[in-house]
């Protein structure tokens, strides 16, 4: 059973916004993206037969997040599996309808259950204004703008589909009303505020376009995509509710367990510290002002009863023994990054802090702190190419 088709690639382009990370990778030739599949099927040869139906579905869908989470339990059952576990797929719980996404055993015996999910992914609303969006930048992409990049600043998002047609005319008019001689004596000079803008907007979406000359050498070439740099909008950052709501959507599917539970967590935010990471789990951390007796102000930092483990007067999803976090891990980074096991202080199933060598913080009952324990790359384990990503040809 093959994760990829066998077809003839020539296909030498970058993604395409609008392309799912499933297609370009089956459809490029590119040797970077032909060493991914290659590692990608080296990890589907060894995964359970039982489950390999339901990972390939999932694996190539064209649509990311599912993409994205299948790649997460791929990537969770090679690196378990190197750690000598065996991992069985979807096990039956008695009471539950439910099944968890993998049975860890070591030498037959039952360890633990692992739970994947991936948090941070965008709303089906939120996916749709993205892909609108997405199709503007390809359009763009695809103009043959010989003589400039351009820097494009977008607010917002569509609500609808863009006049995609409308806005081509109205940007290559544009392009052709500049002087190209003018434009680069601004650069030269730093003038970079000096350069013309051209705005345009549509339901929701503004898009703000500023030309830069490309040099003597580069002019009169397509071979490039004429974006350059592209921005947008700052968002408010909510990755500890990412953490939160993932863990807790696992936390209650399975009742009573009578082994540790971890919860795996690809956070897929473009931020994620253990700041965050701390807050989802024990309380986000506020400051408290305090009056003194001689009217002076005592400052204190202290957690609100909203985490996975701490709520209002009370320890919450006992049942959920670790979390194990990792941050915007994709295939390119397995080599680099390494996910970090967080215990939970009060289990009903405590989880042996030797079930795994990675990176993880254990509770110290004596000093009510977490303590990081070290622990070993992730890449040590996986089998990778060395090294690990291949250069981009």
């Amino acid at each position: 059973m093959l994760l990829f088709d066998d077809i003839a690639r020539t296909e030498t382009r970058p993604k395409n916004e609008r392309e799912s990370t499933y297609a370009y990778y089956n459809s490029s030739a590119r040797p970077i993206i032909a060493a991914v599949r290659s590692v990608l099927q080296l990890w589907f040869e060894s995964y359970p037969a039982e489950g390999k139906a339901d990972l390939l579905a999932r694996f190539r869908s064209p649509i990311d997040s599912q993409h994205l989470s299948a790649f997460w339990e791929l990537y969770l059952r090679e690196l378990f599996s190197r750690f000598g576990y065996t991992l069985e797929p979807h096990p039956d719980i008695p009471g539950s309808s439910n099944h968890p996404d993998f049975l860890v055993k070591q030498d037959q015996t039952p360890k633990f259950f692992l739970e994947a999910i991936v948090a941070g992914l965008p709303s089906t609303k939120e996916a749709g204004a993205d892909a609108r969006l997405a199709e503007v930048f390809d359009l763009i992409n695809k103009m043959e703008v010989s003589e400039y990049y351009l820097d494009m600043q977008h607010r917002g998002l569509p609500n609808t589909p863009p006049p995609v047609g409308k806005l081509r005319k109205a940007l290559e008019g544009w392009l052709k009303s500049l002087d190209l001689n003018a434009m680069d004596a601004a650069c030269r000079a730093g003038e970079f505020d000096a350069l013309p803008r051209f705005e345009w907007s549509h339901d929701g979406l503004t898009l703000l376009f500023r030309p830069i000359p490309k040099s003597p050498a580069r002019r009169g070439s397509i071979d490039a995509r004429p974006i350059a740099l592209s921005m947008g909008e700052l968002h408010s950052i909510t990755v500890d509710d990412d953490i939160r709501n993932a863990v807790e959507a696992k936390a209650k599917k399975y009742g009573t367990l009578v082994l540790p539970l971890v919860v795996a967590v690809n956070v897929a935010s473009e931020r994620c510290d253990n700041i965050d990471i701390n807050n989802a789990l024990f309380g986000s951390e506020t400051i408290q002002d305090t009056q003194n007796p001689d009217g002076s102000f005592s400052t204190t930092g202290q957690r609100l009863p909203n985490g996975v483990w701490f709520g209002k007067g009370s320890l919450r999803n006992r049942y959920v023994s670790a979390v194990l976090v990792a941050s915007r891990l994709d295939v390119y980074r397995t080599g680099t990054d390494t996910p970090v096991l967080f215990h939970n202080p009060y289990p009903e199933n405590r989880l042996d802090s030797t079930s795994s060598p990675l990176p993880q913080f254990v509770p110290d009952i004596m000093s009510r702190r977490m303590r990081l324990v070290a622990g070993k790359s992730a890449s040590e384990f996986l089998r990778l190419p060395t090294p690990w990503p291949p250069a981009d040809e």
